[in-house]
C-alpha cells in the first residue's frame, strides 16, 4: 500500500491565448518545459477561467525556481468547441513539443484526441471532463468527479441521507454516454439495494418538460434525478413548482450548481440538491483557501471550472518536481504512472494518474442544497462512491 502525499489546502477571448503565451517566457530551444492545454476560449463552451487559473499556478512555480532550473511554458490553444479545431490544436501542441497536457477543458477533446494522445504518448491531467471517453483512456486522468460518478453520489445522498424510497430518473442522454449513464445508475442500485421507480433515458435536450413531471407525480416519486444543461434547469424547476411538487427532492448535477440558477429559482421553495465536483466553490471553507487566493490573483472567475484548472496545474507541478533529470514525455509519463497518490482537502478521494487503462480517481462529492437564493453545503463530509 503506497502512502498518500499530503498537499496543502490547496470551468474569453482569443486575447487570452496571446496573454498566456506572452506570459510564459522562453521559446522552443529546450530552456523551458512545455505544458499544453485545449480549452474553450470562444464558442459555446467557454472555459477561460480554467486556463487563467492554471497559468497562475504555473507562474507561481516558476517564481519559485521552476522545475530542475527550467521554467514551465504553458501553451493554451482555443478549440472554440469545434471538433475539427480540437484535432488541429492538439497536433499543434504535439508539434510544439509539449511534454504533457494539463488543465484542458474542452467538451470535445477526449472524444477527438484520445487516439492521438495514445499515439504520441502524451498524458493529460484534465481539468474539466464531461464525456465517457475522458474516464476510459489510459492517457487521460481528470481531476473532477464528472457527471457519471456524480449521478451515483446524489442518488446515494437521496437514499442514505434523505430516506427517499421512490427514486425516479429522467436523464438527457448525450450521444455516446448511454452506457456510462447505465453504469452509474447500476452502481447506485448495487450500493443502495434499491431500484428506480422510473428510469427514463429519453428526455430531450429541449421542449416542454411538463409531461415528465406529470408522470413522476402520478408515480409518487419522492426524489427525481435530472441532469440537463443549465439552460433546462430553470424551466424544469419552474414547471415543478407549477405542479405543486413541493414535497419532492430534486437531484441535480454540477451544471445546475451555479449562482445564476440559485438566483433564478431559489425563491420557489422547492427541495433542490446538487452534487459538487470538488469542495463546493461557494464555500468559504479552509479547504478552498489556496484556490481562492490563486483565482483572485489570476483575475479569474471563482467557479468549479477554475477549481479544476487550479488542481490540474497543481498536481502536474507536484509530479514534475518528482522527476530527477531530464523532463520529457517519457519521464513525465513514467512519473505520472508511478506517482504517489495526492491527498488534497478539495477532494473526497486521493488523486493519482497511475498505470491503469482508464482513470477516474476523483470519486467524492459534497452535496449542496438551494436555500433561499444561494447554495449551502448540506454535510461537511464528502460522499465517496465505493466500488460496487
Amino acid at each position: 500500500m503506497r502512502k498518500h502525499l499530503k498537499a496543502g489546502a490547496v470551468f474569453a477571448t482569443a486575447a487570452l491565448t496571446a496573454s498566456v503565451l506572452a506570459g510564459c517566457g522562453g521559446g522552443g530551444d529546450g530552456d523551458t518545459i512545455k505544458i499544453g492545454a485545449v480549452a474553450g476560449l470562444t464558442g459555446q463552451f467557454i472555459t477561460a477561467e480554467v486556463a487563467k487559473t492554471a497559468q497562475r499556478v504555473f507562474d507561481d512555480a516558476n517564481d519559485k525556481g521552476g522545475i530542475n532550473g527550467k521554467k514551465i511554458e504553458y501553451i493554451v490553444k482555443d478549440d472554440a468547441g469545434n471538433p475539427q479545431r480540437t484535432a488541429q490544436v492538439a497536433r499543434e501542441l504535439a508539434d510544439a513539443g509539449v511534454v504533457a497536457m494539463a488543465g484542458s477543458a474542452s467538451f470535445t477533446d477526449c472524444d477527438v484526441n484520445d487516439g492521438f494522445y495514445r499515439q504520441q504518448k502524451i498524458s493529460s491531467v484534465m481539468a474539466v471532463a464531461a464525456t465517457p471517453k475522458c474516464f476510459q483512456s489510459p492517457n487521460i486522468a481528470p481531476v473532477n468527479v464528472g457527471p457519471f460518478t456524480l449521478m451515483t453520489a446524489v442518488l446515494l445522498h437521496a437514499t442514505q441521507k434523505l430516506g427517499d424510497k421512490n427514486v425516479c430518473n429522467f436523464t438527457v442522454v448525450l450521444p455516446g454516454s448511454e452506457d456510462a449513464v447505465k453504469v452509474a445508475l447500476e452502481r447506485w442500485e448495487n450500493l443502495s439495494g434499491q431500484r428506480l421507480k422510473i428510469n427514463d433515458l429519453t428526455v430531450p435536450q429541449s421542449g416542454d418538460l411538463t409531461p415528465y413531471l406529470l408522470r413522476a407525480k402520478e408515480a409518487g416519486c419522492d426524489a427525481i434525478l435530472f441532469n440537463p444543461a443549465e439552460s433546462l434547469v430553470v424551466p424544469w424547476l419552474q414547471a415543478a413548482k407549477t405542479q405543486n411538487m413541493d414535497d419532492v427532492d430534486f437531484l441535480l448535477l454540477a451544471p445546475a450548481y451555479t449562482d445564476s440558477v440559485a438566483k433564478a429559482v431559489g425563491g420557489l421553495g422547492l427541495s433542490v440538491y446538487a452534487g459538487s465536483e470538488f469542495e463546493p466553490f461557494t464555500s468559504d471553507s479552509l479547504a478552498n483557501k489556496g484556490w481562492r487566493d490563486t483565482v483572485t490573483r489570476a483575475d479569474a472567475q471563482p467557479t468549479a471550472f477554475s477549481q479544476g484548472g487550479y488542481l490540474a496545474a497543481k498536481f502536474t507541478v507536484e509530479v514534475l518536481k518528482s522527476i530527477k533529470g531530464e523532463v520529457n514525455r517519457d519521464t513525465v509519463n513514467a512519473a505520472l504512472r508511478d506517482m504517489t497518490p495526492i491527498e488534497d482537502p478539495m477532494l473526497g478521494s486521493p488523486w493519482e494518474f497511475g498505470p491503469g487503462e482508464s482513470h477516474a480517481p476523483n470519486q467524492g462529492s459534497k452535496i449542496v442544497r438551494l436555500t433561499g437564493l444561494r447554495w449551502v453545503v448540506v454535510d461537511d463530509t464528502f460522499i465517496t462512491v465505493p466500488n460496487s
